[in-house]
């Protein structure tokens, strides 16, 4: 599998002969987030030319579901939350499948399932409300978890019963936001690394970090735009106890890719 992180949530997945691309954001602002970070090269117009397999929407906030970016990239299906189809169909958007908690989506010789998130999915400020979720995308030999936004949860433990596998190796997992303080319904660096173990990963690698900040939020922004994924990392490290159920960090810059078998 060769996964590329592209700044903030957006992950493709290149994973038994599919491409998967996850809550993609390729322009230089999404509402009145600006990028300040990546995200890599590849901009829309490159995208389109090589459509992904698939594109899974983890909910509609703007920082994750851009209406510009996937109408370009012409994915041959964008699996979104429930309640989120016919808003997105109504703004141009191709070849929307609507996927439930639980419901899965054959995409070439994988499998993506939908699983439960603990995040708001309303587009604001007047748009419609929809779901929000997480992803598992696997092929017969491995199983990644895109958290997509969320924060913990009672049921997070229960993530790797609803794979086909049973499992899940690898988990993306977000570590901040684009403000100097989170809300409700995120993760931080320790919560996150809590949540890798949780499901039982043996990699993790850290998104929604880096990349995206408010127009004057520069001064505020400046460690969380730096630190995160490194603070990730040390919370990995700080409850590694030798065991058998030791989670392995990866840190991406925006653009990068990493190959894992």
């Amino acid at each position: 599998m060769r996964l590329t992180w592209l700044g903030h949530s957006t992950v493709v997945l290149d994973l038994a002969g599919a491409r998967v691309v996850a809550d993609p954001l390729l322009r230089r602002r999404a509402g009145v987030l600006r990028v300040v970070r990546g995200p890599g090269t590849a901009g829309p117009e490159e995208w389109s030319r090589t459509a992904p397999d698939a594109v899974v929407l983890s909910h509609l906030h703007h920082d994750h579901c851009d209406v510009p970016t996937l109408r370009a990239m012409r994915a041959a299906v964008v699996l979104a939350p429930v309640g989120a189809g016919r808003w997105l169909t109504g703004r141009g958007v191709e070849h929307v499948t609507e996927l439930a908690v639980g419901q899965r989506h054959q995409v070439g010789g994988l499998v993506v399932t939908a699983v439960p998130a603990d995040h708001g999915g309303r587009r604001e400020p007047f748009g419609p409300t929809a779901a929000a979720v997480g992803h598992l995308v696997e092929s017969p030999d491995l199983t990644v978890w895109l958290a997509g936004d969320t924060g913990t949860f009672a049921g997070m433990a229960r993530i790797p019963a609803m794979a086909v596998r049973g499992v899940v190796d690898v988990a993306v997992v977000p570590v901040w936001g684009w403000g100097p303080r989170l809300g409700p319904g995120h993760l931080d660096p320790v919560r996150a690394a809590a949540a890798a173990r949780t499901v039982g990963a043996r990699v993790a690698i850290p998104v929604h970090w880096g990349t995206l900040r408010m127009s004057g939020m520069a001064r505020p922004m400046r460690t969380r735009l730096r630190m995160p994924g490194e603070w990730f990392l040390r919370a990995l490290a700080d409850a590694d106890d030798g065991g058998a159920d030791a989670v392995r960090g990866v840190l991406l810059t925006p653009g990068e890719a990493v190959e894992l078998a």
